[in-house]
């Protein structure tokens, strides 16, 4: 059969229609990797020469990225920075509980998170590590968890060692680095310098300590303890790697697949989760909700 000159122009526009949206920014969306159907972890890539991109909204552990023309936003591995918006109620509460302090101190602390962030970063090359794990997040261009590291620091760590985040997060072993948990010991320990230095949010003067954390009463363990009654649901769609673990036969790696997984319209979207089946659901169900994003 003999196709005509416009049939091949036809072909060529839907050609590169597909290429422009695969070589687009939001191509990181369909890189997205997922755990394998045996719960193998998917692969890291590891992204040179990137750079800040200045004119963007950033957060102490959240920022967006340009690297070969393509822009990506990327969230911290293992830690946690005030936030400086004080919309996120539930989550300023529970920062604040973890510092000790007022959660209207929060967008403060979160301002100087940000400001410490980008300081470090702008003007500067570092490189990201990443398995494309969905971090979530309310811009339209998807956001991944990382380790990022630059002059030769991890970011994660300086955070922390300057009192701009908490321990708290999503955990990984990422190529060339520690195990996850010596890492977590790591930034205990710097953690406790911090506190002693009276750095960031540490620092007194600053920021006074409240008794109860300034959102509920706080334990020894720094986890917000909530008023006598019935305990609060925990929304699959934004609940920590930690606060999943409390929950009834959910350990480390089942709690990393709900994260990767998400989001989640109903409670029986779980079972979309290796390793969750129709008992474990049912046995969720008056634990959990699955409340949208903010």
């Amino acid at each position: 059969m003999v196709k005509s000159a416009g049939f091949h122009a036809w072909q060529a526009i839907v050609l590169g229609g597909f290429l422009g949206l695969i070589s687009s920014p939001l191509c990181g969306l369909f890189a997205q990797q997922q755990p394998g159907p045996d719960g193998t972890e998917p692969k890291w890539e590891v992204l040179e020469r990137c750079r800040l991109v200045a004119n963007a909204v950033v957060d102490g552990d959240s920022f967006r990225v340009q690297r070969w023309g393509r822009e990506y936003i990327f969230r911290l591995y293992f830690v946690d920075s005030p936030e400086s918006d004080a919309s996120l109620d539930q989550r300023a509460r529970d920062q604040a509980a973890y510092f000790g302090i007022s959660t209207n101190d929060i967008p403060r602390a979160g301002k100087l998170a940000s400001q410490f962030t980008r300081q470090l970063l702008t003007d500067k090359e570092f490189t990201v590590m990443t398995r494309w794990q969905n971090a979530m997040g309310r811009s339209r261009l998807a956001r991944f968890y990382a380790v990022v590291l630059v002059d030769g620091k991890n970011l994660a760590e300086e955070l922390v060692a300057n009192g701009h985040a908490r321990i708290y997060g999503l955990r990984a072993n990422w190529p060339g680095g520690p195990n996850s948990s010596t890492f977590i010991n790591q930034l205990k320990h710097l953690e406790i310098k911090a506190r002693e230095q009276k750095l960031g949010v540490w620092d007194d003067g600053k920021f006074p300590r409240l008794a109860s954390g300034g959102g509920g009463e706080l334990s020894s363990t720094n986890v917000l303890i909530h008023s006598p009654g019935e305990p609060p649901l925990i929304n699959l769609n934004t609940a920590s790697y930690e606060e999943l673990q409390k929950l009834p036969r959910i350990g480390p790696k089942l709690a990393e697949r709900i994260i990767a997984h998400r989001p989640y319209k109903s409670v029986d979207d779980l079972d979309k989760v290796t390793g969750i089946g129709p008992a474990t659901i049912k046995q969720l169900q008056p634990l959990v909700t699955v409340e949208p994003l903010p």
